[in-house]
């Protein structure tokens, strides 16, 4: 793929509501595309976590009430911007976009239209509409190879279509290393500045994971007083409070209140890992695994499960380690490894932030991400 050599007007949108990984990604994307000199839209639903954080980015942010897989209205509006401001990229980020901007893309003179597909479907969808969107879409990004090939094998598209870009982490400013380099959060966490520390960061829910981290920690806690553990995340829902509560119940019934500490998912997470000494990232299933490398950006010794993208990022014993899928204990073996042998586990730390700078560099996938445009606009 050729890396970016003219300047492409580009529009990344999506309509969804939510306040997940996917919807992170899209402003970062679109203000590391302006930095690169290609002018850049972000188009989100009005009162969206994605609408205040590209305000706050200072991004060209465009609103669109766009619902449902056939929006009159907004197909309308749509195609008047792409004409108006001679876009020559819709890069949309929610497949529910997809047939409003093939439409509109249409209506504007035939725009290539770029999904990324941030999530692994667990159904096919082998059906004429699918069919007709995705012929109708220049350009399928996966997350990862593991969501590509879920891709290839989920809807009808020609496998020249579709290429795994990885996301990036934003290296020189909120990721920055030497700007947290010295962070520490044991005293705001009511944890002794000797301490160790391991952390979970995701939410509170058992496809996450933190019960596993819960089990390791208690099996692992009389023969390694110095360690602490720290959950980060929050519970939404009824269903995932019920977790939360059973959680700390498990914490009470193991006489373990003053080493394991329940935190809300924060801002400032890179002083948060920065602080970990160990990240587990025990999911049953991630299509990549942001946490994984937002831990190695700050030096974080991480574990992780070897399901998903996860094992496309941790190399066993170079950069981090892996353990089964839900087998808690060889979570536990793995973890206490690393808590046992500091020279190792910083080793796996300072090689896992080596490997997120040369491969997970938000500027890294963003040039990629261009070079696609590029060859889709010339042809």
């Amino acid at each position: 793929m050729r890396m970016d050599r003219q300047n492409i007007r580009n529009l990344q949108i999506i309509s969804s509501p939510g306040v997940g990984g996917r919807e992170l990604i899209p402003p970062l994307l679109a203000h590391q595309l302006s930095a690169l000199g290609h002018p850049t839209w972000l188009m989100a639903r009005p009162g969206t976590l994605i609408e205040r954080t590209g305000n706050d980015m200072g991004l060209n942010v465009l609103t669109t009430r766009m619902q449902g897989y056939f929006d009159p209205g907004p197909i309308l509006a749509l195609a008047a911007f792409l004409k108006r401001e001679k876009i020559q990229v819709i890069h949309a980020h929610w497949s529910r976009d997809l047939s409003n901007c093939i439409t509109a893309s249409g209506l504007a003179g035939g725009i290539p239209v770029v999904l990324t597909k941030h999530v692994y479907a667990t159904q096919p969808k082998l059906d004429p509409f699918h069919t007709w969107v995705y012929k109708h879409t220049n350009a399928v990004i996966a997350v990862s190879r593991v969501v590509e090939e879920n891709i290839k094998q989920t809807v009808r598209i020609r496998p020249d279509k579709v290429v795994t870009i990885y996301n990036g982490l934003d290296l020189d400013h909120h990721w920055n290393f030497a700007r947290v380099r010295n962070a520490d959060l044991r005293t705001e966490f009511g944890i002794p500045q000797a301490a160790r520390v391991l952390g979970f960061v995701g939410r509170m829910n058992s496809g996450k994971g933190p019960h596993l981290v819960m089990e390791a920690f208690s099996a692992l806690s009389k023969q390694l007083p110095a360690w602490h553990l720290v959950l980060a995340g929050k519970a939404v829902g009824e269903q995932e409070e019920h977790y939360l509560a059973e959680l700390k119940a498990t914490v009470c019934r193991n006489q373990l209140e003053s080493r394991v500490h329940f935190i809300n998912y924060r801002s400032d997470m890179p002083e948060v890992m920065r602080t970990f000494d160990i990240l587990a990232c025990p999911s049953v299933f991630e299509s990549f695994g942001m946490v994984v490398i937002e831990a190695m950006a700050m030096e974080c010794a991480v574990v992780g499960s070897d399901s998903g993208g996860i094992p496309e990022i941790i190399e066993p014993g170079v950069n981090g380690e892996l353990f089964r899928a839900g087998d808690a204990s060889q979570l536990t073996e793995r973890l206490g490894k690393l808590m046992r042998q500091t020279a190792y586990r910083k080793k796996l730390g300072i090689t896992g932030r080596k490997t997120v700078s040369e491969r997970f560099s938000l500027d890294y996938s963003a040039r990629r991400v261009a070079g696609l445009y590029q060859t889709l606009v010339n042809g």
